[in-house]
């Protein structure tokens, strides 16, 4: 198993200092334009302010069906633990990322985005809310 792709839990004391750090790291990672912390059952704990209050509910629900799903597919192929569920559509990317054993990050892309610079920005947000100091 590979080092860099260890989990770390991110304390959630206070979802308000939650929601500026998804804020922040969602006005300094371009290409990304929303950002939200669920609990793998599908309820928001925290999402940047800039979001629509609907697309975090929905989205929280979606992001953990999403992630269940991830799981399966990876235990069937036999490659270990989910890292990341990403979707590309038309107009835009959405990914789902375990932080933690409890925890889902789901962050969606600008406009336009293609899949391959969404994973390389959606990454920047979860080394950001793992490092919140740096």
């Amino acid at each position: 198993m590979s080092n860099h792709l260890q989990r770390q839990e991110i304390r959630l004391s206070d979802p308000t200092v939650v929601k500026d750090l998804l804020g922040r790291a969602c006005a300094l990672v371009d290409d990304i334009q929303y950002a939200m912390i669920a609990s793998r059952d599908g309820l928001i704990i925290a999402a940047d302010a800039n979001g629509d209050e609907e697309v975090a509910i929905h989205g929280s629900a979606l992001g953990a069906a999403a992630a269940g799903i991830g799981d399966h597919f990876t235990n069937l192929a036999a490659h270990g633990r989910l890292q990341s569920m990403l979707v590309e559509g038309d107009r835009g990317c959405v990914g789902v990322f375990p932080v933690s054993t409890a925890l889902l990050l789901i962050v969606t892309s600008a406009p336009g985005v293609t899949l391959g610079r969404f994973s390389a920005a959606a990454k920047k947000v979860v080394a950001t809310l793992q490092s919140p100091e740096s």
